[in-house]
């Protein structure tokens, strides 16, 4: 007979001393030193264990600890002992590579010692799931929660050990469970380690500098409070308003330029996604951050009225990256550091190293991240390095999307991105987004197409990435398919519950609709979901400022300021309602204050209309052409140009050749949106003042037949119809436009209308209300 004599042990295994509660500290420390020595020896004859865990460790009746069950051990560097495709081990203590199937070294022993030495001090495990792939997803990505949530005796220098056993990149672990255990047994004796130089150096700060305020703490008891005001230090408020600024180009490399930036996009957006799993937490789209040239915490502040801020910087080395992450509080007395890491990783492995950066900014804002959540961040992603490299820049050329060049840099970049990884959702998510916005650019109808098919692509990859459904509604409604905007918005929210950019979409599809009663209840609906945050607001006031609601769109605005005190773009909101109201110099003030702090196309241009109303037709050319400086894709801003011209007799000229290009830029737009009732009678209003009457009323019955109620369509007919000469139809539809709550003082001082104002039928009309 065949047998097997192995050793006895009197006592138990340390599963059965976790199931009565955590160990207390030393204990803990000195059981998992034992194990590390026991597993040292091991290694020495080339032998890893592979299945560390409680299970199979002893502690005898006198205290000794004992390591058993190596029927899973490995000589190092020889052949797999198991069939391909099974990963041998116990999930929840595995590590990284072991998981992944790679080859496996005594570092793989040092990570399972981690996870034992977390659970005898917590009594909890730091990797855990529902099912085995979610408890492997989460041994790859998440990183545990601290040890002081759970106990709070656990000493730093401890915690530092644990920390490091647990780095998921086997080089930055302990390289051998020797050193592991010397570690912790240095620890209880009482020992100090001494920090090698070079680790001092990788903590940002000089070697002099560290001297200096270590010299400042234990001579100068002022100085130690200054010291105290700028380390790192307390916890995130549960209230979490944040912005993630752009990523410093260390060294300047313009080749690097487009990877920071696509880098503060990407991690924006998988921070966002944390939105639906706690709502106190909101994140400001990385487009307002660009948009308004936010650079700073002070500025974030101001804009955005966010608490929380997130910055860092990137810097290429060769085949490497050296990522850092800060993150600041931004209180009463200022900013305050509270937190900072630094990530420094290979280029072929910079996917794993944002993931971990991503989750390390998670665990900064004391954010717990459910199974559910995890795959949320990390879905539509890709394995191949090269992809993941060429499709970050890609998103940094698309935030610069007003320039062309960008964009077309980053369709290439996209396109290369799915060469090498065909199966990449976010790619096409990206490359769908660059074709809509190379539409923009170009008005060229072939890129809708485009953006469609690459989107949808996109989707069926992933059906769980929320933004590819928002971009696509965004797409659809741009192109007046509003009923499929709305469908896809709604499948946006059942994604993703607490997409404030969904509602947001939704409730513009349902004003293209003429759905007034649902398109303010879920512009309120957007604001429920992130009440701290200004845009929901802004938005909301927009809506009520469209329907000529203008004392609840000031209310909508004035929410937004106090919330965010100088941003620019709800000043120039508000001047526009001041306008509506013919509170010309209210409205002057607001165009210059929003200028002031952020000059834009939109402020110039409105400016120019004060102007051109007042009539300083010189004045508004010169403030028109400012906004066009910034950006000339705008045909409205082309009409306030082609406006003033036409009333300086040196420019007339001039006027008609800006209204026949207005009019191809809006006819343009149309072949892509042939239901905008707003372009359509702007189309009108173009056609009329070149004399092409057949198709001003064209126009003119496609809009009405789009938006039989809205103000500003009716009072566009009457405008049209006055420049084409049929005084009896302006009257007619003027009147409808007061009575549906039209300002008729911008009718007064309007040029075009001097004829119109002389009729005494219009001083009847004026007489006779219509408020």
């Amino acid at each position: 007979q065949s047998f097997i004599c192995m050793a006895h042990y009197d006592g138990e295994t340390l599963k059965k001393k976790i199931e009565r509660g955590p160990l207390p500290v030393h204990e803990a420390a000195r059981i998992v030193a034992g194990v590390a020595n026991g597993l040292a020896e091991a290694h020495k004859h080339g032998i890893v264990h592979r299945d560390i865990k409680p299970a199979n460790v002893m502690v005898t009746s006198g205290g000794g600890v004992k390591v058993v069950d190596f029927g899973l051990a490995k000589l190092i560097g020889s052949a797999r002992l198991t069939e391909t495709g099974r990963t041998p081990g116990t999930p929840v203590y595995m590590s990284p590579e072991q998981i992944r199937g790679d080859a496996v070294d005594e570092r793989t022993d040092v990570f399972s010692l981690g996870v034992l030495l977390y659970e005898l001090l917590t009594g909890s495990l730091p990797f855990k799931g529902d099912y085995q792939e979610a408890v492997q997803f989460s041994v790859l990505k998440s990183r545990p929660e601290p040890v002081s949530k759970y106990r709070k005796d656990v000493p730093a220098a401890l915690q530092t050990v644990l920390g490091k056993a647990l780095r998921k990149d086997p080089g930055k672990r302990y390289q051998s469970a020797a050193d592991m255990g010397e570690d912790l047994e240095r620890w209880m004796s009482g020992k100090r380690r001494r920090i090698p130089a070079r680790h001092l150096v990788r903590l940002g700060l000089p070697i002099t500098v560290l001297f200096a305020v270590l010299l400042a703490i234990l001579l100068e008891p002022t100085a130690r409070d200054l010291v105290t005001r700028l380390l790192p230090g307390g916890g995130t408020p549960d209230e979490k308003h944040i912005v993630v600024l752009p990523f410093e180009n260390i060294g300047g490399d313009p080749a690097n330029k487009a990877f920071c930036d696509g880098l503060m996009e990407t991690m924006t957006s998988k921070i966002t996604q944390l939105e639906q799993f706690h709502g106190s937490l909101w994140v400001v789209p990385s487009s307002d951050v660009r948009s308004l040239e936010v650079t700073s915490a002070g500025e974030a502040r101001r804009e955005f009225g966010v608490n929380l801020v997130f910055s860092g910087s990137v810097q290429r080395l060769a085949d490497r990256y050296l990522l850092t992450l800060n993150l600041i509080e931004i209180g009463a007395k200022g900013p305050r550091q509270l937190e900072s890491d630094v990530f420094d990783g290979s280029l072929a492995g910079f996917a794993d190293l944002q993931d971990e950066a991503v989750l390390r900014m998670a665990a900064m804002l004391n954010v717990e991240l459910q199974p559910q959540a995890q795959e949320v961040l990390f879905a539509g992603g890709t394995a191949v390095a090269a992809s993941y490299d060429v499709y970050v820049q890609g998103r940094g050329y698309l935030q610069h999307y007003e320039t062309e060049e960008n964009i077309d840099r980053a369709i290439v970049l996209f396109e290369r991105a799915i060469e090498d990884d065909s199966l990449f959702a976010l790619a096409y998510a990206g490359l769908g987004e660059a074709c809509w916005r190379k539409y923009g650019a170009s008005e060229d109808e072939q890129w809708v197409d485009r953006a469609i098919t690459s989107c949808t692509r996109g989707y069926e990859l992933n059906s769980k990435l929320a933004p590819v459904r928002v971009t696509l509604g965004m797409i659809y409604r741009g192109t007046g398919r509003y009923e499929d905007a709305v469908a896809e918005f709604k499948e946006a929210l059942a994604l993703d519950p607490a997409s404030a950019h969904a509602y947001r979409g939704l409730a513009k599809a349902y004003t293209n609709l003429q759905m007034v009663e649902e398109a303010e209840a879920t512009y309120k609906k957007a604001i429920s979901v992130k009440p701290e945050y200004w845009a929901g607001y802004d938005d909301l006031g927009l809506f009520y400022y469209i329907k000529g609601r203008n004392d609840e769109a000031l209310a909508q605005f004035s929410r937004s300021l106090t919330l965010a005190p100088d941003n620019s773009r709800v000043y120039n909101h508000m001047g526009a309602v001041y306008y509506a109201q013919e509170r010309w110099d209210d409205a002057r003030r607001m165009f210059i204050r929003s200028i002031e702090i952020n000059p834009t196309r939109p402020a110039y241009s409105n400016l120019g209309v004060i102007e051109y109303i007042e009539g300083n037709y010189a004045e508004s050319a010169a403030m028109v052409e400012k906004a066009l400086d910034l950006n000339d894709k705008s045909h409205i801003t082309w009409l306030n140009l082609a406006n003033a011209c036409y009333w300086m007799p040196d420019r007339r000229e001039e006027a008609y050749e800006i209204y026949r290009r207005v009019a191809d830029m809006a006819e343009a737009r149309r072949q892509v949106n042939p239901n905008d009732p707003y372009l359509l009678t702007s189309l009108a209003g173009y056609y009329a003042r070149l004399g092409e009457r057949e198709r001003a009323l064209s126009m003119l019955d496609q809009a009405y037949a789009l938006a039989p109620d809205d103000l500003w369509v009716l009072y566009d007919h009457g405008h049209a119809f006055e420049q084409l000469g049929d005084r009896d139809k302006a009257l007619e539809w003027i009147e409808r436009a007061l009575e549906a709550g039209y300002q008729r003082k911008e009718m007064e001082r309007d040029p075009f209308l001097a004829g119109l104002r002389d009729d005494e039928r219009f001083q009847r009309l004026e007489q006779g209300g219509g408020e």
